[in-house]
Protein backbone atom coordinates (compact mmCIF):
# COMPACT_ATOMS: atom_id res chain seq x y z
CA UNK A 1 0.00 0.00 0.00
CA UNK A 2 2.94 2.83 0.88
CA UNK A 3 4.15 1.94 -2.22
CA UNK A 4 1.67 2.64 -4.53
CA UNK A 5 0.63 5.59 -2.43
CA UNK A 6 4.53 6.59 -3.24
CA UNK A 7 4.17 6.03 -6.74
CA UNK A 8 0.52 8.06 -6.92
CA UNK A 9 2.62 11.00 -5.52
CA UNK A 10 5.47 10.64 -7.44
CA UNK A 11 3.22 10.73 -10.96
CA UNK A 12 0.97 13.35 -9.81
CA UNK A 13 4.58 15.36 -8.94
CA UNK A 14 5.72 14.54 -12.25
CA UNK A 15 2.60 15.74 -13.98
CA UNK A 16 2.43 18.72 -11.29
CA UNK A 17 5.62 19.64 -13.05
CA UNK A 18 4.82 19.53 -16.79
CA UNK A 19 1.91 21.46 -16.39
CA UNK A 20 4.12 24.28 -14.74
CA UNK A 21 6.56 23.53 -17.50
CA UNK A 22 3.63 23.90 -19.92
CA UNK A 23 2.06 27.10 -18.60
CA UNK A 24 5.25 28.53 -18.65
CA UNK A 25 6.26 27.35 -22.24
CA UNK A 26 3.36 29.05 -23.20
CA UNK A 27 3.59 32.72 -21.57
CA UNK A 28 7.30 33.12 -22.55
CA UNK A 29 6.11 31.68 -26.29
CA UNK A 30 7.24 34.00 -29.24
CA UNK A 31 4.32 36.25 -30.28
CA UNK A 32 4.38 38.17 -33.88
CA UNK A 33 2.89 41.76 -34.58
CA UNK A 34 -0.12 39.50 -36.31
CA UNK A 35 -1.57 38.33 -32.90
CA UNK A 36 -3.71 42.16 -32.18
CA UNK A 37 -0.38 43.21 -29.42
CA UNK A 38 -2.19 46.86 -29.75
CA UNK A 39 -5.34 47.99 -29.31
CA UNK A 40 -7.64 50.36 -32.00
CA UNK A 41 -7.72 53.03 -29.09
CA UNK A 42 -3.85 53.02 -28.91
CA UNK A 43 -3.87 53.47 -32.77
CA UNK A 44 -5.90 56.40 -32.70
CA UNK A 45 -3.91 58.12 -30.18
CA UNK A 46 -0.96 57.15 -32.11
CA UNK A 47 -1.91 58.63 -35.25
CA UNK A 48 -2.58 62.25 -33.53
CA UNK A 49 0.88 61.76 -32.06
CA UNK A 50 2.45 61.00 -36.03
CA UNK A 51 0.54 63.58 -37.71
CA UNK A 52 1.29 66.59 -34.92
CA UNK A 53 5.42 65.11 -34.42
CA UNK A 54 6.44 62.60 -36.59
CA UNK A 55 5.28 64.19 -39.63
CA UNK A 56 7.65 67.07 -39.12
CA UNK A 57 10.27 64.35 -40.50
CA UNK A 58 8.23 61.48 -41.86
CA UNK A 59 6.13 60.72 -43.71
CA UNK A 60 4.22 57.23 -43.27
CA UNK A 61 5.13 55.51 -46.26
CA UNK A 62 8.47 55.55 -44.69
CA UNK A 63 7.81 52.61 -42.52
CA UNK A 64 5.45 51.21 -44.05
CA UNK A 65 5.73 51.22 -47.82
CA UNK A 66 7.76 48.05 -49.84
CA UNK A 67 10.90 47.84 -48.32
CA UNK A 68 10.27 50.69 -46.09
CA UNK A 69 11.09 50.77 -42.38
CA UNK A 70 9.04 47.41 -41.15
CA UNK A 71 10.25 45.29 -43.89
CA UNK A 72 13.93 45.91 -42.74
CA UNK A 73 13.25 44.73 -39.33
CA UNK A 74 11.21 41.72 -39.96
CA UNK A 75 11.56 39.15 -38.06
CA UNK A 76 13.57 41.07 -35.19
CA UNK A 77 11.78 41.64 -31.83
CA UNK A 78 9.83 44.43 -31.23
CA UNK A 79 12.31 45.44 -28.03
CA UNK A 80 14.76 46.84 -30.75
CA UNK A 81 12.63 48.77 -32.75
CA UNK A 82 10.88 50.08 -29.69
CA UNK A 83 14.09 51.02 -28.01
CA UNK A 84 15.45 52.61 -30.65
CA UNK A 85 12.71 54.65 -31.50
CA UNK A 86 12.07 55.94 -28.04
CA UNK A 87 16.17 56.76 -27.51
CA UNK A 88 16.20 58.53 -30.54
CA UNK A 89 13.14 60.17 -31.65
CA UNK A 90 12.10 62.85 -32.82
CA UNK A 91 15.38 63.98 -34.39
CA UNK A 92 15.06 67.43 -32.71
CA UNK A 93 14.61 66.03 -29.99
CA UNK A 94 15.40 62.30 -28.90
CA UNK A 95 14.15 60.34 -26.05
CA UNK A 96 11.44 63.54 -25.47
CA UNK A 97 7.93 61.78 -25.44
CA UNK A 98 6.71 59.40 -22.94
CA UNK A 99 7.47 55.69 -23.29
CA UNK A 100 3.51 55.25 -23.98
CA UNK A 101 3.53 57.61 -26.89
CA UNK A 102 6.35 55.77 -28.31
CA UNK A 103 4.21 52.51 -28.14
CA UNK A 104 1.00 54.62 -29.47
CA UNK A 105 3.34 55.66 -32.44
CA UNK A 106 4.09 52.17 -33.07
CA UNK A 107 0.65 51.14 -33.13
CA UNK A 108 -0.55 53.83 -35.29
CA UNK A 109 2.33 52.77 -37.74
CA UNK A 110 1.22 48.83 -37.35
CA UNK A 111 -2.54 49.61 -38.16
CA UNK A 112 -1.32 51.45 -41.45
CA UNK A 113 0.71 48.50 -42.18
CA UNK A 114 -2.10 46.40 -42.23
CA UNK A 115 -1.52 44.63 -38.73
CA UNK A 116 -4.68 43.74 -36.65
CA UNK A 117 -5.39 45.54 -33.51
CA UNK A 118 -6.16 43.42 -30.26
CA UNK A 119 -7.92 44.34 -26.96
CA UNK A 120 -4.47 45.56 -25.08
CA UNK A 121 -2.13 48.15 -25.70
CA UNK A 122 0.87 47.41 -26.60
CA UNK A 123 3.10 46.45 -23.27
CA UNK A 124 5.65 49.12 -22.42
CA UNK A 125 8.36 46.24 -20.70
CA UNK A 126 11.54 44.89 -22.56
CA UNK A 127 10.40 41.13 -21.89
CA UNK A 128 7.14 41.54 -23.46
CA UNK A 129 8.61 43.33 -26.16
CA UNK A 130 11.29 40.94 -27.29
CA UNK A 131 8.76 37.96 -27.39
CA UNK A 132 7.26 39.68 -29.96
CA UNK A 133 8.49 39.17 -33.68
CA UNK A 134 7.81 42.03 -36.09
CA UNK A 135 6.54 39.91 -39.45
CA UNK A 136 4.72 41.28 -42.09
CA UNK A 137 0.15 41.39 -42.63
CA UNK A 138 -0.94 38.48 -43.49
CA UNK A 139 -1.84 38.10 -47.27
CA UNK A 140 -5.57 38.47 -47.96
CA UNK A 141 -7.54 36.12 -47.94
CA UNK A 142 -5.31 33.90 -45.10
Amino acid sequence: MERNLATVVAVGAVALGLAAAWKLSAQDRERTVREGVYSAAQAARGARLFESICTNCHEITDFTAAGAYLEGVEGQPLWETFEYVSAEMPEDDPGSLRLADYADVLAYIFSVYGLPSGATDLPLDQDSLEAIMIVRPSPPGS
